[in-house]
Formats: structure tokens, sequence, C-alpha cells
């Protein structure tokens, strides 16, 4: 039984990631704004007001593992207001992290910060973990400026990683739960160019892989979050429509994708921009995706669904 310190979860990863642990037997703190109750003896939610980290500071002792999921979703337009908002709830709670370990007696032996494939310069080759192209995009500057806020601290006796989380494909929400329904309608069809590369990690593969981090005596700096095997748009779209059972896709140009996008409050640039990320040290080190190829992947979900 270990003692786990989830910041930040209370979204779909982190919900689904607790539970793994809770059936483990580990003991669970979640680090959170939101004022929640449970009659679970193993799982805690430990609320912050956003100024004080002391409650952090003492649930953080003789902890194992934190797990820093903190951040609103990028599912929205970047106007000001927004961008304010993505980075405020990422790089802030990070920041009181790394303060809150600095004055820990005990600290967490390991601290998993999360972070986003779109660091990354949208072109050329793939970029595995030894990569350092970073894009200048919002989106990658938003990155960058997240892990900066992890790696500030010394933590002499708390081991960080930086885990690059690419979408999530799952029937709850996110790529999957938007874009199947379209597929058995026959609307999913190739996106602007479709040659802009899509990354993506089935749920399945991203809870087991965090735990197998953990169980690491001394894992790398940068871990990747994402299949090995990465599609561009055109593909990725295309194997969606085969596992609906449509043999249809009204393309969708890059004009109509950018007024769709507004249309549903999300920015363009998450549809048209190419995330040519894949994994290295994963497979170097041994872990093994159950499903590294999108259409079983896809097929699970279907399977989960029904």
């Amino acid at each position: 039984m270990a003692k786990i310190i989830v910041a930040g979860g209370t979204g779909n990863l982190g919900t689904r990631l607790i539970e793994g642990f809770l059936a483990k037997g580990d003991e669970v703190y979640v680090l959170s704004r939101q004022k929640k109750r449970t009659e679970n003896p193993k799982l805690n939610y430990v609320q912050w007001d956003g100024e004080h980290i002391d409650s952090w500071t003492s649930v953080l002792e003789g902890a194992d593992t934190l797990i820093n999921l903190s951040g609103a979703s990028i599912n929205r337009v970047f106007n000001e207001e927004n961008k304010s908002l993505l980075r405020e709830s990422r790089v802030r709670p990070t920041s009181v992290l790394g303060k809150a370990i600095q004055q820990a007696s005990n600290p967490p032996r390991l601290w998993i910060n999360a972070s986003g494939v779109s660091i990354f310069n949208g072109k050329g080759d793939l970029k595995d973990e030894e990569s350092t192209d970073f894009g200048n995009d919002f989106l990658a500057n938003l990155a960058k400026d997240w892990e900066a806020a992890c790696l500030k601290w010394n933590t002499p006796n708390t081991h960080k990683v930086i885990l690059r989380i690419a979408p999530v494909l799952m029937t709850e929400s996110g790529m999957f739960a938007e874009l199947y329904p379209l597929a058995k309608l026959g609307l999913a069809g190739t996106v602007g160019s479709g040659k802009q590369i899509v990354s993506w990690i089935l749920l399945d593969d991203f809870l087991r892989l965090i735990p197998w981090i953990i169980s690491l005596n001394e894992p790398d700096s940068v871990y990747h979050a994402c299949s090995p095997n990465p599609l561009s748009n055109e593909e990725f779209m295309k194997t969606i429509r085969t596992v609906a059972g449509s043999s249809i896709g009204l393309p969708l140009p890059s004009f109509m994708a950018k007024i769709g996008a507004r249309v549903k409050g999300v920015d363009p640039t998450l549809l048209l921009e190419s995330v040519p990320v894949t994994t290295k040290l994963t497979l170097e080190r041994g872990f093994k995706f159950n499903f590294p190829y999108l259409q079983p992947a896809l097929q699970q979900l279907i399977l989960k669904s029904t």
C-alpha cells in the first residue's frame, strides 16, 4: 500500500486513475479547489483556497508519489481571457506544489507533473523524448511554462518526471466521444489538408503507464504518454469511419473547420495544427502498449461502450 497524492484529480483522467490506485489498496489524497466528501476511508479530498499551502504541505508528508494533473481543459477558444485561465490553472498550482515539497520534512519520493505533447514544433520529423524542437505558438509556450514551473524547484529528495500527454481516447469525452457519432453519420471526413499528424493514447494504456513509471527505481526525467504510432489526420479519420462501419466521410475544408470550431467553442488550431510526436523511452525501458495501433484501440472503446 502506498500513499498517493493527486492534484487536479477531479477530471476524467484523474478520476479513472484514482479508481485504479484504490483498487490496489493505495491511500489516495486528492488536492483540489473543489470541496468534496467521500465515504471511502482510503480516499481523501484536501481543498485549497488558492492562497495558503499549509494543508498541501502537511498532506505531502510521507507520500510515495505526487501526480499533478492540474489544469483547465484546452477545449476552448484561445482568446486572452481563456489563455490566462489555461496558464493560471497550470502554472500556479504547480509552483505551489514545488514550494510545498520544499517545506515538507518527509517529501514524496516521486513527482510526476503533466505537460502536453503540443510543446513541440508542428513541422518536421516525429519528436520523441530526446527532442528539443519546441514550438513558439500558444500551446507550446503554455507547456513550456508548465514544465518550467515544476523544474525550477530544487527538490533533492523528490525525483521529478515530466509526463507529456497526448489526447487520450476515451468514451466519456475527447476526440473519440466527439468523432465516433459523426463517423456513424458519414460526417467524419478529412479535416483541412489531412496531412497534419495526430498523436494519441488509449485510456487503458494511459492508466497503465503512470503506475509503471511509479514502479521504476530510477525513472527518466521525461516520458511521452502517447502511442508510438501517430497517424495523419486523413488516416485517423479513415480509421474511425472504418470501425464505425461508414464507407463515406464528408471532408471538412480548413475554412469550414475554422467556422465549426468557433461554433463549438474551441480553437481551430486544435483541428488544423500538426502534433508529430511519438515515444521512444517508454519502449526502451520496457513498457508494453496493449493498444499501440489505432484500429484495435478504437474497437476496444466501442466494445466497452456497448
